[in-house]
């Protein structure tokens, strides 16, 4: 399985991680490039996007390659799983796809709720890392974390344990109830559900 590091344009991260080693490709958006990771220590195999953000005074790294996807039926976040995919990627480790604007965090979830059944996302912010739950999900190391579970689409049969709220057979819809600052008490938690898209958001 092949992973990669990428880095999207919405709020720019204050801890860059460290563990580049561990990734088969480093990529950014272009947006995200010319936003913050154009001033760091961090040299990306590709730069993805149509390239409205990249102008001729900026400087690319030797190893850099420009990957121009002008389709504009596609946010730039679709294009660089995409691409990345058409060269074995199915792990994605991703930063920058919250913050600033609401509507572009909302359109890079729609984007991530499309894909999660084909590719594996982690989403890492400054204030906690976020993911699409299997429908057994075992989460450890999480004691005294807050959790937060988010449907995007109707949940049934969500049955947790380990927190300091736990359900039962519960369902969880957007404009009905959700499970929002949950407390984690046990090191490890226990998540399942029978159907449905559910976010899982972890605090640091």
């Amino acid at each position: 399985m092949f992973t990669a590091l990428l880095f999207v344009n919405g709020e720019p991260p204050k801890n860059l991680p460290t563990d580049l080693g561990n990734y088969n490709y480093i990529a950014c958006t272009d947006g995200a490039y010319h936003s913050y990771l154009s001033k760091s220590s961090i040299k990306p195999d590709f730069i993805i996007g149509d390239l409205d953000s990249i102008n001729s005074t900026m400087t690319i790294p030797d190893k850099t390659q420009i990957i121009h996807t002008p389709d504009q039926s596609k946010t730039d976040f679709e294009k660089a799983l995409l691409f990345l995919n058409s060269k074995g990627v199915t792990s994605f480790t991703i930063y920058g796809a919250s913050g600033r604007s609401s509507d572009h965090f909302l359109g890079n979830l729609s984007v991530a709720m499309q894909y999660h059944q084909q590719f594996k996302m982690l989403f890492y912010d400054d204030y906690c890392h976020f993911f699409f739950a299997t429908n057994h999900q075992i989460i450890h190391h999480v004691k005294y974390h807050i959790i937060s579970l988010m449907p995007l689409s109707k949940v049934t049969g969500l049955t947790i344990t380990g927190f300091e709220y736990p359900l039962h057979n519960q369902t969880l819809s957007l404009g009905s109830f959700t499970s929002l600052r949950n407390k984690a008490i046990n090191d490890t938690v226990e998540i399942s559900f029978s159907a449905g898209d559910l976010l899982i958001f972890v605090q640091n």
